[in-house]
This record gives C-alpha cells, structure tokens and sequence, in this order.
C-alpha cells in the first residue's frame, strides 16, 4: 500500500544499485539535505524577526506566520509538491528533503506543473521572503534589509546550484536536471511518464 503508483524511489533501494540515474538524483530522503534546507530559510528568518521587531511592527510577524501555515501546508503543496515523486508516498505525511512532515491534502499529481502554478509559485515566495523586508524598510532597519537580502540570495543560490540540478520535482521553475536523466527516470516509472506524455512531452528513445 505505500507504492501505489509504482514510484521506483519508494521500492527497494537494491533496485538501485544498476540505475543509469543512481548519485544523479536525489531518490531518497537524507537528514542532511532536509537539514541544510531548513538551516538557511531559519538564518533568514530570525534576521528578519529580529530587524521587524526592532522597527516596532513585530506584531505584524503574525501575518507572517499566518501566510507560512496557508502557503506551505495548503497553497505550495498544491501547486509544487503534489507534483513530486516523493508525494506519491502513501500517507498522509510529506516525507521529503524540504517540506518535511507537511500533511498531504491533495491528491498526487504524476503530470508536469501547469504555467499557471508556476506563476502562482512565484508569486507565493515574492510574498514569503518580501513581507518582512516592507516593515524593515518603513522602519528605517537598513542594515537588518541588507542582511536580510544578502541571506536570501544565499538560499537561493544554494538551492539552485546544489538541490535544482538533482531535484525529483522535475517541472518546478528553478529545476534544471539534465534531460537525459529526467528522460531516464521517467522510462522507469511508467505512471509518471504516461502523465507527462499526455501532456506533450517528448522522451528521447
């Protein structure tokens, strides 16, 4: 009952040990890639706490709050994580390298992001990383804004040099995986590949 669409990452990892795509791809969970992950969004937060409360608007931190619950248990797990191979996992606990014990309302998704929720996830992490910095910059905290700028471009480059290439989320906005490794996870799990096909997608035979 865990794999009921057949997913090759929640089968036996000695099925792996012959894969084209084995150190290519993140397939399985480790502690230290959730870890890391969850490290560098907390630098930033507690930067941004810190500047917001000392400009005098730490009560609108709850706003900030609010939006965390909507986006990451409601709104991003909809539009991007549904769509990923680790949510195939039966359950209704996300078991994955970023958003790590969030419920799974939704159904999974096998096909590829739709533009309009890749839109939407654009603007959902406009809204995450820039409500602190209005407060910051209404209440003169400069110095906290630059901090803060200069940890967020550091997540994301992280993110993007380190994780995007060897994400499962293959249709995300800032995944860049190699076609011929996404071509080659998609021949090992027909489901997936008959979401994708469906929506025009090519693999090269």
């Amino acid at each position: 009952m865990k794999n009921l669409h057949n997913v090759c990452i929640w089968k036996d990892t000695e099925e792996c040990n012959d894969c084209f795509i084995k150190g290519k791809l993140i397939c399985h969970f480790h502690r230290k890639y959730l870890f890391s992950f969850i490290g560098l969004f907390i630098i930033f937060v507690i930067t941004a706490f810190i500047g917001v409360i000392m400009a005098g608007f730490g009560w609108f931190l709850l706003g900030w709050v609010g939006f965390w619950f909507i986006f990451f248990e409601f709104w991003e797990i909809r539009i991007l994580c549904s769509h990923c191979p680790y949510y195939a996992e039966e359950g209704k606990t996300l078991h994955c390298i970023a958003n790590y014990g969030s419920l799974k309302l939704w159904k999974y998704h096998p096909e590829p992001m739709k533009t309009s929720e890749k839109i939407q996830l654009m603007i959902g992490f406009i809204i995450l990383v820039g409500y602190p910095l209005i407060f910051l910059i209404l209440g003169g905290q400069f110095i906290f804004l630059i901090i803060s700028i200069i940890e967020i471009f550091i997540f994301f480059s992280f993110l993007i040099i380190k994780r995007c290439g060897n994400c499962l989320n293959f249709s995300c906005p800032f995944n860049h995986v190699k076609k011929e490794v996404v071509d080659s996870f998609l021949k090992k799990n027909p489901v997936i590949r008959k979401a994708w096909e469906e929506t025009g997608y090519k693999i090269k035979e």
